[in-house]
């Protein structure tokens, strides 16, 4: 099985909610090590509207399967700086199943994140595989 999820999001919807102002919206919305994450940053609100479109796409993603809440969802970096998806797995024992892999991007005015979904790891080598074949041809041709 192969589900996707992808949402886009305003900065300017961040921005107007300046965070120690509205901490409450973002301690309901994300994870301690979220806030830490993007506070710590000199641009925190590219950085909240990313794991914000994230945890969206991700619940797109999940549709039928698991029904998270945000807070269920922490968007983390891996080893080499590539983002991650890990869902609560005391709610969602199911989870551990479940293969996601997440793509996160923004511009000076949006954010936007992709999620592919899996169930089989086979598929999620394929398409790490895929990407890596790729990104070199994306690098040469777009100057990245």
């Amino acid at each position: 099985m192969i589900k996707v999820g992808v949402d886009c999001e305003k900065i300017s919807r961040f921005r107007r909610l300046p965070f120690d102002k509205t901490e409450h919206f973002y301690k309901r919305v994300f994870t301690p090590g979220e806030i830490e994450y993007c506070t710590s940053c000199r641009e925190p609100y590219h950085r909240f509207a990313a794991r914000f479109a994230a945890k969206e796409a991700t619940i797109k993603a999940l549709n039928g399967i698991l029904r998270p809440y945000y807070k269920d969802i922490e968007i983390r970096k891996g080893k080499n700086g590539e983002p991650n998806i890990h869902i609560n797995k005391n709610r969602f024992k199911e989870a551990r199943f479940l293969n996601m892999l997440l793509s996160l991007s923004h511009s000076k005015s949006h954010a936007i994140a992709f999620v592919i979904v899996t169930d089989d790891m086979n598929q999620k080598e394929s398409f790490t595989k895929a990407l890596k074949k790729v990104t070199p041809l994306a690098k040469k041709k777009f100057g990245r």
